[in-house]
């Protein structure tokens, strides 16, 4: 009888120690953050090769875009006046693009954010390139499946489809060097 007195205590004390451990690791684990995809990594962003999904947006200069009127050889930058690296791209974005051969044309940048947050970038990108203000999970956003800024896609028109070239999570000329090995 004694020796199972002993088991029984053995094992309870064993339970109590496993649910304190149990505990310890939730409340590491909680730490962490809630469950499910983490900003800018919810998506599966454009491959190369993949087809440029259809979309609609209207230019800031009142324009209507979609993939049928990009050029060949265009960059589409989505950018966030909310984020710290987008305002440290920003003057290397202008000067790229305001260098394009082919003029405004050639750059799309989505500036995502609410509009007034989004006039400083609007008013340094319009001269150099189109330029589209939308909210966080706008519909150019959701079709090209960004959630990351600042992103690139470099598209090249290809058999009657406009294709993803070169993709980066950084900056414009990555795109390009991305799409040109």
């Amino acid at each position: 009888m004694a020796a199972l007195t002993a088991a029984v205590v053995l094992v309870g004390a064993l339970c109590v120690l496993d649910l304190l451990l149990t505990i310890g690791v939730i409340r590491r684990l909680r730490g962490y953050g809630p469950a499910g995809p983490t900003p800018g990594r919810g998506m599966t962003p454009l491959r190369p090769g993949e087809e440029l999904p259809a979309f609609t947006a209207v230019t800031v200069d009142g324009a209507a875009v979609d993939p049928s009127v990009l050029p060949d050889e265009a960059l589409i930058v989505f950018l966030s006046p909310t984020c710290a690296p987008c305002r440290a791209k920003l003057p290397e974005l202008v000067a790229y693009a305001a260098a394009e051969p082919a003029g405004r044309d050639h750059t799309l940048a989505v500036v995502v954010g609410e509009p007034y947050e989004c006039e400083g970038f609007v008013r340094e990108l319009s001269p150099v390139a189109r330029v589209v203000v939308e909210p966080k999970g706008g519909p150019v956003c959701a079709a090209l499946r960004v959630d990351a800024f600042p992103t690139s896609l470099h598209v090249r028109t290809e058999r009657n489809r406009t294709v993803v070239v070169g993709e980066s999570a950084e900056s414009a000329e990555s795109a390009r060097k991305v799409s040109s090995r």
